[in-house]
């Protein structure tokens, strides 16, 4: 049975697209149910394996959101089941009380339940810092949510996303890796731009825009190092629209990837 944020949802989706659950698996441990360490490449499996689930047309660059909130309702993670229900419009605080864009929320009174809140008065009119937002805070219920749900104690377990936390600043107050973070932000890159696609589409703004492609040898043409600094601005506008991103998520997932020279 859909959850009751799933009625409110079926404007954006198509009819039963809420009834349908998605399947996700990953190294995991059984007896707390967290993830075993993953590499980056193993995220952007997931995140291929998922968006796949929920964007069938594997040609188009920038993901319908629309289909993301309905298609999130219902989930199966490594055999776990939980629904997840998103709440847009309510301020959501980190452990300082610092305005946070997202909150990822385990509650002991709705069980098997992940709540996401989404900060919309802080993101604005802001579509790519929503949409990176989204994926965010998905990836926490993805990776964090089943072992969230299994230790719940206190009346609230919360992962608040601010605006500092990017694929760039994962580390803790105490200067370690902040695994929860590199997940979802993992998650989020390959989610919103994927490898492939991602080099599929460079190469043709790089032809279209006449910048220099040299051998990357596995993954074939990359872009030059050092290119043309006004045609590569051009170059990062133009995938930025067609993913939906900014101009530097999208400069980010190129090096991340490996798809300029050396």
């Amino acid at each position: 049975m859909c959850p009751s944020a799933c009625l409110s949802l079926l404007s954006l989706s198509k009819k039963g697209a809420c009834k349908m659950t998605l399947t996700i698996t990953y190294p995991f441990v059984s007896a707390n149910l967290q993830p075993r360490p993953m590499t980056a490449q193993q995220i952007w499996g997931v995140a291929g394996h998922v968006r796949d689930q929920i964007e069938p047309r594997r040609h188009i660059p920038r993901i319908d959101f629309d289909r993301l909130i309905p298609r999130t309702q219902s989930l199966n993670i490594n055999g776990y089941e939980l629904n997840t229900q998103w709440e847009f419009g309510r301020a959501v605080y980190d452990g300082d009380g610092r305005a946070a864009l997202g909150v990822t929320e385990a509650n002991s009174a709705l069980p098997g339940v992940m709540l996401v809140g989404i900060n919309s008065a802080l993101i604005g009119d802001r579509e790519d810092l929503k949409r990176s937002t989204l994926a965010h805070e998905f990836g926490h219920v993805l990776f964090d949510g089943p072992s969230m749900l299994r230790s719940l104690r206190e009346p609230v377990h919360a992962k608040p996303t601010g605006f500092g936390k990017n694929a760039r600043d994962q580390m803790n107050n105490k200067g370690q890796m902040d695994w929860h973070e590199f997940r979802a932000n993992e998650f989020m890159g390959a989610f919103l731009v994927p490898r492939a696609l991602l080099h599929r589409e460079l190469v043709r703004q790089c032809i279209q825009l006449s910048l220099a492609l040299v051998d990357g040898g596995e993954v074939h043409p990359v872009l030059r190092a050092k290119p043309d600094p006004i045609r590569t601005d051009v170059l990062l506008m133009n995938l930025a629209e067609r993913f939906g991103v900014s101009p530097s998520f999208i400069e980010y997932r190129i090096r991340r990837y490996g798809l300029v020279a050396q």
